[in-house]
């Protein structure tokens, strides 16, 4: 299948507002490529290698990706408008956008050769799937291909997640991940004791490429992925702990559901946070009704947990 890439090189501080207006015009898929916060990400790397020029720090590129149908025209022209927008407010100078047309073949194989095994906090091992490693005892191996989805695991906001998993899941615990992504969340919460987790996302390449991952790390028993998100679950359902990788603003407009969600005392583990709006979605899901447990940092992103009051 070819797809569209639509790369826009622009400051850090606008990469939300890049993000959601290329998720409004219609990408399934958005990525950011940060060489000053993500300077060890390899496929990063590659992508600044592959423009044949050197990244500026200043600078991030976000990357959307559309199906090159008859939709496309239009779904360029929405994205164009939207950014005139944020230029005519001040909040994005002028952005730098190339278009070029990628096909799942030779993107998978470019990739794939620059993304190696590594080890996140003290015992979790993301171990690409054509990839071997050598476990140690205590090692917990995460077997991943995220094909088109979010969640490779060298992402800052998805190294926080996985650290703070590992330090707070309790054994035994049901858990949703909103915005699951290749699901390496939901994996590494069963390989850290997790009894159960509904892995969600309204991507369906995403939910595709979780479903595989789930298989390949033989955790099917214990992890379900299905298109969805939270507003669409069953009401009655509720959870020990919930994850949500994602961006601001959909935490804030689901505060409220996700403190109907989480059974009291249980916790909340938000990320994909921008340092500016970290005291804004804190204080937003604190009304809602929790308090927070602590806040991790890497670089500009921030991670939030947080624990469901009690009565």
């Amino acid at each position: 299948m070819l797809w569209a890439e639509i790369a826009i090189t622009v400051p850090p501080l606008v990469t939300e507002a890049v993000t959601a207006a290329l998720t409004e015009c219609g990408c399934d898929g958005v990525a950011i490529y940060d060489p000053g916060a993500v300077s060890s990400d390899p496929f990063a790397q590659w992508v600044v290698r592959d423009e044949g020029r050197s990244a500026h720090p200043a600078l991030c590129r976000v990357c959307g990706y559309l199906p090159v149908d008859d939709r496309l025209e239009a779904a360029l022209l929405d994205l164009r408008r939207r950014l005139d927008l944020l230029e005519e407010s001040g909040l994005l100078p002028q952005p730098e956008i190339e278009v070029r047309k990628r096909d799942d073949a030779s993107w998978a194989d470019a990739w794939k050769a620059h993304f190696k095994p590594f080890r996140v906090g003290r015992r979790l091992v993301v171990v690409p799937s054509w990839e071997t490693w050598n476990a140690a005892p205590h090692d917990l191996l995460l077997h991943l291909d995220p094909g088109m989805a979010f969640g490779t695991g060298s992402h800052p906001s998805t190294q926080l997640c996985l650290e703070c998993l590992e330090d707070d899941v309790r054994p035994g615990e049901q858990i949703l991940d909103w915005g699951t992504g290749s699901g390496i969340l939901a994996v590494a919460a069963v390989r850290l004791s997790a009894a159960s987790v509904l892995a969600i996302d309204l991507d369906p390449v995403a939910v595709r490429a979780a479903e595989e991952n789930v298989a390949r790390n033989v955790v099917g028993d214990q992890i379900r992925v299905q298109v969805a998100s939270i507003e669409m679950l069953p009401g009655d359902i509720t959870y020990d702990r919930i994850v949500a990788n994602i961006v601001a603003d959909p935490i804030l407009a689901a505060a409220a559901e996700l403190a109907a969600r989480v059974r009291p005392g249980g916790r909340l583990l938000v990320a994909g946070i921008v340092d500016r709006r970290e005291s804004e979605v804190g204080g937003g899901l604190q009304a809602a009704g929790f308090t927070l447990v602590r806040t991790a940092c890497r670089d500009e992103w921030r991670a939030l947990l947080l624990e469901r009051l009690i009565g």
